[in-house]
């Protein structure tokens, strides 16, 4: 397995390649993390369609801008901070399509995934799963970024900050004010189950 260091000076390759006219680097680049951003996209607007819209929006707005991009730093970081903020932009523009909110949900997209082999356990999370989904749709669009950034992306305070240019300060009030709020819409949950 190629460590992190092997998967940036790839990804540099492929940037210099681009930026010397070579098409099909780009298309490597996008094969590449496509599926990984499409799945990081669709937990902030989660319909498939708003999803794939801005996957489109993020790849042409990083293909215009890519002589911006710094090589002395990992290429993914870069990309991923364009599609964050193409889903938030959307998100604010547009919303998010509510007839997909719920039903079009993917079982890859879960914020919680479970590998729970008892199929009465698999219900159970299966429901809380979709709780939380709801839950998270109810939260203001900036602590639900920082929330899903933080435990789905597994990022830290310092790379949420820099992904989404606030403060580490504003990070950690963010996701304290999220997590609060999802206890409170989760409570009657776990009261019920107890």
């Amino acid at each position: 397995m190629a460590d992190c260091s092997t998967k940036s000076n790839e990804d540099k390759k492929l940037v210099k390649r681009v930026l010397k006219g070579d098409g099909r680097a780009f298309e490597s680049i996008v094969r590449k993390y496509q599926k990984r951003l499409y799945f990081t996209v669709r937990k902030i607007v989660t319909s498939h369609e708003d999803t794939d819209d801005i996957l489109q929006e993020t790849f042409i707005k990083a293909y215009s801008r890519l002589e911006t991009y710094n090589d002395e730093y990992p290429f993914y970081p870069w990309l991923h901070r364009i599609a964050i903020n193409t889903a938030i932009n959307h998100y604010k523009k547009y919303g998010t399509r509510k007839e997909s909110s719920l039903n079009g949900m993917i079982d890859d997209g879960n914020p919680f995934p479970s590998n729970l082999r008892n199929p009465h356990r698999q219900v159970e999370q299966s429901e809380l799963n979709k709780l939380v989904r709801v839950a998270l749709e109810k939260l203001p669009l900036e602590q639900k970024v920082v929330f899903i950034l933080r435990t789905s992306e597994e990022l830290s305070y310092a790379e949420i900050s820099e992904r989404l240019n606030i403060s580490i300060g504003t990070v950690m009030s963010r996701l304290s004010r999220a997590r609060e709020k999802l206890r409170k819409l989760l409570r009657g949950y776990f009261v019920s189950i107890s």
